[in-house]
């Protein structure tokens, strides 16, 4: 048996499976590229496939993960090829490596996420608007992030069935700056026993600037000890 680490991307109109959808197209994939998968026993056998940290609907991503054991070595570049002549548009494998076997399963060694947020500015606010004025506007809402993230405590609401109550994500931010075209690039925790979801920051951002700003999400990496 060998074990494949795999990292894939997913767009488009995949951005909208969810984990289980996700899970069952690789399945069928990997029988049509006529991969030789190891099946777990027991009543319903299924591929020995795990997954690093189930994305959540409707975000892009180009770092996701998951492990697969085969039942016989296959050379990764043909792994790839099979799969992406058969995966749907939107799923796309990037690479694979092989991994010892003792290695610990990788979902319980995930501890952070990399995402990329990019804001999506109204159009009414830029309308007649010289370059210069577009780029102060822009750095405005730069510099009301870096406000909102450097704060000692970054007190969210956060709501549940039962009741509204303010968390601190402070500690669950890793690390924060922006790239050169204006995105956010954000390191934050992630995993069983942590997981901070982008979608949540920018509540709490868009709370603090008292304004709705609309934003875009992809995952770009995901970390594991």
């Amino acid at each position: 048996m060998e074990k494949l680490r795999v990292i894939y991307s997913k767009s488009k109109e995949a951005i909208y499976l969810s984990h289980l959808d996700t899970l069952k197209v690789f399945c069928e994939a990997l029988s049509r590229a006529n991969i030789p998968v190891e099946f777990s026993k027991g009543f319903n056998p299924r591929p020995e496939i795990t997954f690093a940290h189930p994305l959540s609907v409707g975000i892009e991503s180009t770092g996701e993960i998951f492990e697969i054991i085969l039942s016989e070595y296959v050379e990764p570049y043909y792994f790839i090829k099979q799969l992406n002549n058969v995966l749907p548009s939107g799923l796309t494998v990037l690479s694979a490596d092989y991994v010892s076997l003792t290695e610990k399963n990788i979902m319980s060694r995930v501890y952070a996420s990399t995402y990329l947020i990019t804001f999506i500015y109204n159009e009414e606010l830029l309308k007649d608007k010289t370059i210069r004025e577009i780029e102060d506007i822009k750095k405005y809402y730069k510099k009301q992030m870096e406000k909102f993230l450097s704060q000692r405590n970054i007190l969210v609401l956060k709501k549940s069935k039962e009741r509204m109550e303010r968390i601190d994500i402070k500690t669950q931010i890793i690390n924060s700056e922006f790239t050169l075209d204006g995105s956010l690039e954000i390191t934050v925790s992630s995993g069983s026993k942590k997981n901070l979801k982008p979608n949540f920051v920018m509540d709490g951002y868009n709370e603090f600037i008292e304004e709705k700003m609309e934003y875009e999400v992809k995952r770009t990496r995901i970390l594991y000890i």
